[in-house]
C-alpha cells in the first residue's frame, strides 16, 4: 500500500513537471503569433496612412503611393525610430522594474482596439495631425509589446536558445501580410490582438503571461555576483553583426519580379530560418550558425538573386543568426537582459534604414555578412577577456 502511495505521489509530481514545461511552451508559441498580429498591424496602418496602392499593380508590380517621396520617408523612418530606436529604454525600465505583464496587456489591447476603430472608421485617409499622433501612438505600442513579449521569452531561455528563434519568427510573416494586404487585413489584425490581450490578462494564471511567472527569472539573476558586469567587447562584435544583418538583407534583395507569392515565400523562409536557428544552436552550439549557416547564405543572396529557389535557401539559412545574436547579447550583459534585446532591435533597425539609403555593389554586403559570421563566431571566446561595463547595486539593478 505504501509503494502504491508513493508510487501516485511520483506520478503526480512528473505529470506537474511536465505542466510547468508544457505551459511556458504554449506561452511563447502564443507570444509569436501575437507578434505576427502586432507588426502586421501596425505596418498595415502606416501602409494605409501613406496611400499605397494594392501590391501588383502597372507599370512594375510594385507598390505605389501618390503620396511625397518625403512623406513616405518621414513615416517609415519615424516608425522605425519609435518601433525599434525606443526598444533599449523600455527593455531598461523592465529590467529596473522586473515588470513586463502590464505592459504586454496594454500593447496589445491599445493597438488593436486602435486599429479596429480605425478600419470601421475607414480611417485615416490621408497624412494629418490625428493619424500622425495614431501612428506614434502605435509604433509605440510596438516597442513596448516587443520588450514586454520579449521579457517572457527571455525567462524560458535562460538554458536554451530555441525559445527566442520561435518568439521572433513570425514578425517577418506579420509585416509581409500588412504590406501585402493594408486596407483588407487592419481590422482582422486589430481584432486579433485584442483575443491576444484578453487572453493573455483573463488567463494569466493558466498561461503565465503574470508578472509572478517572472520572479525566478529576475531573482536568479538578482543572484549573480554583486553589481554584475557587462563584456564590452563581445557587445560591440554582436552589435556589428546584427547591425550588418539589417543591412545585408536589406542591400541583398532578390533581383527577380516580385509577385504576391515571393514576398510570402521570402516571408516564410526569414520566419523559418529565425526558429530553426535557435534549435541548431542548442544541438550543436554556436560554430555552425556562425560558420557554416551565414557564409552560405552570403554567397546564395550575393549570387542567387535571380534563382528564388537558391535566394529562399539563402534567406532562411542567413536569419538562423537572429536567436543566436540575442541570445549571446544576453551572456553579454547579464543584468540588463532586457536592454540588451532592446539594443539589439535598435541596431537591427538602423542598418535595415542604412541599406534603403544607399545602393551599393553586391560585393559590399556579401563582405559585410563575411565579417558578421567571424564576429558571431569570435564573441562568445572574448567574455571576460576585455574592458567590462559595472553595474552598482540598486533599486532595480
Amino acid at each position: 500500500m505504501e509503494k502504491q502511495v508513493v508510487s501516485a505521489r511520483g506520478r503526480a509530481a512528473e505529470e506537474k513537471v511536465g505542466q510547468s514545461a508544457v505551459r511556458p511552451r504554449l506561452r511563447t508559441a502564443l507570444l509569436a503569433a501575437a507578434h505576427l498580429f502586432m507588426d502586421m498591424t501596425t505596418i498595415a496602418f502606416l501602409y494605409v496612412l501613406i496611400g499605397v496602392r494594392p501590391f501588383g499593380g502597372p507599370p512594375d508590380g510594385a507598390w505605389h503611393s501618390q503620396a511625397p517621396a518625403a512623406l513616405i520617408a518621414a513615416c517609415v523612418f519615424g516608425y522605425d525610430l519609435l518601433a525599434f530606436g525606443l526598444q533599449p529604454f523600455f527593455g531598461a525600465l523592465v529590467d529596473r522594474k522586473k515588470r513586463a505583464a502590464p505592459l504586454l496587456y496594454a500593447s496589445l489591447l491599445g493597438a488593436g482596439l486602435c486599429a479596429a476603430v480605425c478600419a470601421l472608421c475607414d480611417f485615416p485617409q490621408g497624412m494629418g495631425v490625428l493619424s500622425a499622433a495614431l501612428l506614434v501612438f502605435l509604433s509605440l505600442c510596438n516597442a513596448v509589446f516587443h520588450v514586454a513579449a520579449g521579457a517572457f521569452a527571455i525567462a524560458e531561455s535562460e538554458n536554451r536558445c530555441a525559445p527566442l528563434g520561435v518568439f521572433v519568427s513570425l514578425g517577418a510573416l506579420g509585416v509581409a501580410i500588412g504590406r501585402l494586404y493594408a486596407p483588407a487585413v487592419l481590422f482582422f489584425a486589430g481584432a486579433g490582438l485584442c483575443m491576444f490581450g484578453a487572453a493573455f490578462l483573463l488567463l494569466r494564471p493558466v498561461l503565465q503571461t503574470d508578472d509572478a511567472a517572472l520572479r525566478r527569472h529576475f531573482a536568479h539573476i538578482e543572484a549573480r555576483p554583486a553589481g554584475g558586469a557587462g563584456d564590452l567587447l563581445p557587445l560591440g562584435l554582436l552589435i556589428f553583426a546584427v547591425a550588418v544583418r539589417g543591412f545585408g538583407g536589406g542591400a541583398l534583395p532578390v533581383q527577380t519580379a516580385q509577385g504576391e507569392a515571393l514576398v510570402l515565400l521570402c516571408a516564410a523562409a526569414a520566419a523559418l530560418g529565425k526558429a530553426a536557428g535557435g534549435y541548431v544552436a542548442d544541438a550543436f552550439g554556436v560554430g555552425p550558425v556562425a560558420l557554416v549557416c551565414l557564409p552560405v547564405s552570403a554567397f546564395l543572396l550575393a549570387f542567387g538573386g535571380t534563382v528564388p529557389a537558391l535566394y529562399l535557401v539563402g534567406l532562411a539559412l542567413f536569419n538562423t543568426s537572429m536567436p543566436v545574436t540575442l541570445w549571446l547579447s544576453f551572456a553579454a550583459l547579464p543584468r540588463l537582459r532586457n536592454t540588451a534585446f532592446g539594443v539589439m532591435a535598435c541596431f537591427l533597425m538602423l542598418g535595415s534604414v542604412l541599406a534603403m539609403a544607399l545602393s551599393v555593389p553586391r560585393w559590399i554586403p556579401l563582405l559585410l555578412i563575411l565579417g558578421s559570421a567571424a564576429a558571431l563566431a569570435w564573441a562568445p571566446r572574448l567574455f571576460g577577456t576585455g574592458p567590462r561595463l559595472f553595474l552598482r547595486r540598486g533599486k532595480g539593478v
